[in-house]
């Protein structure tokens, strides 16, 4: 699949209008799915249009906030009902053009801000809810139930993407108490693809500073080593777009978007394994082609003490997160 941008909670004219511009430019389309559209054939018929304009779709089914909105240990039980329906009309006549299917994998809305608005004025805080949160057993059980979704779909042709938090990724290898602790259940499942959210927005929003490229070139790093051919990334953001981000600290232009391009290819990611959130922000400042053309060549950054020193406080966490897990 191409280089894709995030569409998220955009009307369908907006998308139908933005399929021309991004089939111009070689550039994918991973494109929100709130369970309330589950059946609607508007949806269906969107995906078939941009089927037929030459641009690659991955749907990105979406919960209600009642139900947590993104996907997660808390929901495996709605989350196996959705994907079980959307397996069930992809096969329906007037079903929508399906292949691929991503997997937002963060915290349960209600939970999410309350980390984020700790996280910012009372760290200890956001570490007491982390700590209440490890419960070993019903991770476990969340786990296995996602798994099976994972299987399911894959029986039935579809790939199956996971996109999540980078913090995973500085949890020591074969641990997953951090995981267990943002309820994001991602080691131990057959994914097709695990890419990680490294954003600068909210980076820059709980460090207080912008990493810049080198933050994208130390999580896809790890996530290279990882996960190997099925590690990719997703960067961000653009626009004054995003659910659970505080106003600014965006991209301040193009060649910043185009610096943690370079640097992410650099680290092992191609851009096929790619994502950028999202298609608003870009229509909204200066259109697809202004901050995606030219591709940049893979370009490695300058290490950042700065980035590491992030990198070590978060796995200074998850290890005293390990220590005090419980059943």
């Amino acid at each position: 699949m191409a280089l894709s941008l995030w569409a998220e909670s955009m009307e369908d004219l907006a998308v139908e209008a933005a399929l021309e511009p991004l089939a111009a430019s070689g550039v994918g389309l991973g494109l929100s799915l709130p369970s309330a559209r589950l059946g609607d054939p508007e949806f269906a018929r969107l995906t078939r249009k941009a089927a037929r304009a030459g641009v690659p779709v991955r749907l990105w089914p979406l919960l209600s906030k009642a139900h947590g909105y993104w996907l997660g240990e808390k929901n495996v039980a709605e989350v196996s009902d959705l994907m079980r329906a959307l397996v069930a009309w992809r096969s329906r006549r007037g079903g929508p053009e399906l292949d691929a299917v991503s997997f937002d994998l963060e915290p349960d809305f209600h939970y999410s801000e309350a980390l984020r608005l700790q996280a910012r004025g009372r760290p200890d805080r956001a570490l007491a809810l982390l700590r209440d949160n490890v419960t070993p057993t019903r991770f476990a059980k969340a786990r296995a139930s996602l798994a099976r979704t994972v299987q399911t779909l894959q029986r039935a042709g579809i790939f199956a993407h996971a996109v999540t938090y980078p913090l995973v990724l500085d949890q020591a290898e074969h641990d997953c108490t951090l995981e267990d602790a943002l309820s994001i259940p991602v080691s131990g499942i057959d994914w097709d693809e695990v890419s990680f959210m490294v954003y600068q927005t909210p980076f820059a929003q709980l460090a207080g500073s912008w990493f810049g490229p080198a933050l994208v070139q130390s999580y896809a790093r790890t996530a290279v080593q990882r996960f190997g051919d099925r590690a990719g990334i997703d960067l961000g953001v653009v626009g004054e777009h995003g659910e659970g981000l505080d106003a600014g600290d965006r991209y301040p232009g193009p060649h910043a978007l185009a610096e943690d391009l370079a640097a992410s290819q650099a680290a092992g990611i191609p851009l096929e394994r790619t994502r950028v959130y999202g298609l608003a922000g870009v229509l909204d400042s200066g259109g697809i082609a202004e901050w995606l053309d030219p591709r940049p060549a893979p370009v490695r950054a300058a290490e950042s003490r700065a980035v590491e020193g992030f990198r070590n406080l978060v796995r200074g966490v998850a290890t005293g997160l390990r220590a005090t897990r419980r059943t």
